[in-house]
């Protein structure tokens, strides 16, 4: 299995869907509870966005990883379907993360891109 682990930040539906997906694939999930710094949680992050729109919030976390120099990885569910799988397949790879945040816009979880994108994922994990 490529994904070992996953940490998830916030209580919402992005979250919850990461969560129900990662449940199906039997793929470890962390909720970050605030108890210890974000940043010894995780040793990289993949940001799932759509047509490149990602809040301030989620580029000032991005940064402060890099800044760590830890692997961050963006995926936009709109591009090309089979390319955006096998980016994140192919970084998975050559990174071999053991704790990796995922974060997004609660509003992507409306998208049928983003289903379809998690589904295709699945098969090559």
């Amino acid at each position: 299995m490529l994904l070992k682990k996953i940490v998830l930040r916030n209580d919402d539906q992005f979250s919850s869907a990461i969560n129900v997906w990662a449940g199906e694939q039997k793929i470890s999930v962390e909720s970050f509870d605030g108890k210890s710094s974000l940043f010894d949680l995780v040793d990289s992050m993949v940001i799932i966005q759509e047509d490149h729109n990602v809040s301030r919030e989620i580029k000032d976390l991005r940064e402060a990883i890099e800044k760590l120099h830890r692997p961050t990885h963006q995926i936009d569910v709109n591009a090309t379907m089979s390319a955006s799988v096998a980016s994140l397949r192919f970084w998975l790879e050559n990174n071999k993360p053991n704790s990796v945040l995922f974060v997004g816009e609660e509003k992507i979880t409306q998208s049928l891109r983003f289903t379809e994108y998690l589904e295709k994922l699945a098969k090559v994990l």
